[in-house]
């Protein structure tokens, strides 16, 4: 389940292709002001990405995992044909 996600693009128009990380939202806990999270029992994701899919196709993958995690988009690798 995503609880926070962070775009990191700096082309944030380019919705097609982008990276897509997750991470465990608990180790977001030490960032200043964050709501915290408990780290889960159970299946929790501590990183896992996906490269060239959609904006839509992350946040459906992202949501769909177990434990709480955090969604990163960046910007997919410029040397890659389109």
């Amino acid at each position: 389940m995503i609880v926070n996600m962070i775009d990191l693009r700096s082309r944030p128009y380019r919705w097609s292709a982008v990276l897509a990380v997750v991470e465990a939202a608990a180790k977001d806990n030490a960032a200043e002001d964050a709501d915290k999270v408990d780290a889960g029992i159970g299946i929790e994701i501590d990183y896992a990405e996906r490269e060239g899919i959609s904006v839509r196709e992350a946040v459906l993958w992202a949501d769909r995992l177990e434990g709480m995690v955090t969604l990163y988009l960046y910007d997919r690798d410029e040397t890659e044909t389109e």
